[in-house]
């Protein structure tokens, strides 16, 4: 098989698991909000129940809203943008320190960064937005923890971002399984956006840590 064929064939591929991953994302919160507007009508309430229903009828309209925004999100994160200009990896790393430093704080944990100037490939906002989604979801997972960023150098045109979280028990988990939008779609958001400039994010598990492990290609 030609190389153009074995690409269409994992283009179609990819397309029937992101239709899939769609069905089983709005599926759940789509049937809640059919279910409560259907006992809104059907039943006699006062005007208290009748309130309630409508609150929960909008609570699952925004699950639904919140997830079509997350799918668009992982179809967009496959798409690299615009790399012809380099970033600046440290100041996109103390930015995202200043973003997220006061949340860190609220919760008696702490965000340290350590990375000499660097210039590597990629679109600064896709990365900046693939960074928060995966931080903001493993703040979700485990509020009480702290945070530490080592940059490195590797043995080729890379460097190895080591984002390691401790302080706090977090649930074992396989990078591999963290693809469904339903589980933990900021993850892959994450991994497709730094994978579609040449890079990747992998996970290592430790007593106590979690260890995230993103390589990008340095700047031409």
């Amino acid at each position: 098989m030609s190389a153009i064929a074995k690409f269409t064939t994992q283009e179609i591929a990819d397309q029937r698991s992101f239709v899939s991953d769609i069905f089983h994302t709005l599926s759940q919160p789509l049937t809640a909000l059919l279910c409560s507007l259907e006992l809104a009508l059907v039943r006699d309430r006062t005007s208290e129940e009748f309130r309630a229903s409508v609150e929960g009828a909008l609570q699952n309209a925004e699950r639904l809203r919140q997830s079509l925004l997350l799918l668009r999100e992982l179809s967009d994160a496959r798409d690299p943008g615009e790399i012809s200009a380099p970033v600046e990896l440290r100041q996109l790393l103390l930015e995202l320190r200043e973003d997220l430093l006061p949340v860190f704080e609220s919760c008696g944990g702490n965000f340290d960064v350590a990375c000499d100037p660097v210039q590597i490939r990629g679109n600064r906002i896709k990365l900046m937005r693939a960074f928060l989604f995966l931080l903001e979801y493993l703040l979700r997972s485990s509020p009480r923890a702290s945070l530490s960023i080592r940059v490195e150098p590797t043995s080729g045109q890379q460097v190895e971002i080591r984002m390691t979280f401790s302080g706090a028990e977090f649930t074992s988990v396989s990078a591999d399984g963290l693809c469904e939008p339903i589980t933990a779609g900021e993850v892959e958001i994450a991994r497709r956006t730094i994978r579609a400039v040449g890079g990747d994010l992998v996970l290592e598990s430790a007593s106590g840590q979690s260890i995230w492990i993103a390589t990008l290609p340095l700047a031409a």
